[in-house]
């Protein structure tokens, strides 16, 4: 049939679209580490990218006149507090968008971590994930081309860390910048945006980036995705900041707001049965649109 898929969220040869073509335009900086590539987004913004992994996660540095903002840890497969070291003296302070495992992987390496006050989100932070969680992350292919110099894939697991309960409307006064929390809930209950009104940019998370967005995911603790939440999310978004930068967690940092209003137009598309899906043998659904797709259960 011809809306058959093999796997529709990661298929094979995903690192035959390296490198990223945004990229080229970006200011690059070296990093001590190669597992990350170090971007200058804009005089205090810088992308902490990491495309040896399927997930190509990126965690954001966000430096203010007093502060600075570490928004997410990434895969914990390399120290990239290590990295933080290089780019900036100031005190940190650490958010996660969520609580995904490619999302809180260095949290153990700082002091403590903000995260959106959900009891699972909490928990997992806590406790950390065993290696029987992300094994399933560490499948044949999803590293390309090695794993960084002292990993083992076979050992991989997040460590815990201490947690900082935050609520929506929390705000970080970097100096100079103030980032501000949104509740972001449909990838996951915990997810989170944060946003500067000043300088109109938004990081958006998991929420939106410029691949495939989960909206299928299931979890003994809750973590879980629920599609009707993650419409009615995506469309608060849009309205509110469709005129925005946005800066994304995986692929490619940019875009501009408008996409936000397409991945919302897109939810509806799918909830009026108005786009046929790709299929996977296991019965999950991919939405195809223009810059990035849907996996649906």
């Amino acid at each position: 049939m011809g809306n058959e898929i093999e796997n529709a969220v990661q298929p094979d040869n995903w690192y035959d679209d390296l490198p990223r073509p945004q990229y080229a335009s970006l200011e690059q900086v070296h990093a001590e580490i190669p597992w990350f590539k170090i971007y200058k987004i804009t005089e205090n913004i810088y992308a902490i990218y990491e495309p040896g992994h399927f997930q190509e996660v990126i965690s954001y540095l966000v430096i203010g006149k007093d502060k600075a903002l570490l928004i997410d840890t990434g895969m914990g497969m390399a120290d990239i507090k290590e990295v933080i070291d290089t780019l900036t003296k100031l005190p940190l302070v650490v958010v996660n968008t969520h609580s995904h495992f490619d999302h809180i992987g260095g949290n153990h390496l700082f002091s403590e971590v903000h995260i959106l006050n959900h009891f699972a989100a909490l928990k997992r932070l806590e406790n950390g994930l065993s290696r029987e969680q992300v094994k399933p992350e560490m499948i044949e292919g999803s590293i390309y081309p090695e794993s960084p110099v002292g990993f083992n894939p076979k050992e991989y697991h997040i460590e815990p860390c201490k947690s900082v309960p935050i609520e929506s409307g929390h705000i970080f006064d970097l100096g100079g910048m103030k980032i501000e929390v949104i509740s972001t809930p449909g990838h996951s209950p915990d997810s989170i945006m944060l946003f500067c009104d000043e300088e109109k940019f938004i990081f958006t998370g998991d929420t939106f980036y410029p691949a495939t967005l989960y909206a299928h995911l299931t979890a003994p603790d809750g973590i879980t995705s629920v599609i009707e939440i993650y419409r009615d999310t995506m469309r608060k978004i849009a309205d509110r900041f469709s005129d925005y930068t946005v800066y994304a967690s995986h692929n490619e940092p940019i875009r501009e707001g408008s996409i936000l209003t397409a991945v919302a137009d897109a939810f509806d598309a799918i909830e009026n049965s108005d786009i046929i899906p790709l299929i996977d043998p296991e019965g999950l659904k991919k939405y195809q649109f223009d810059g990035f797709a849907i996996v649906t259960k």
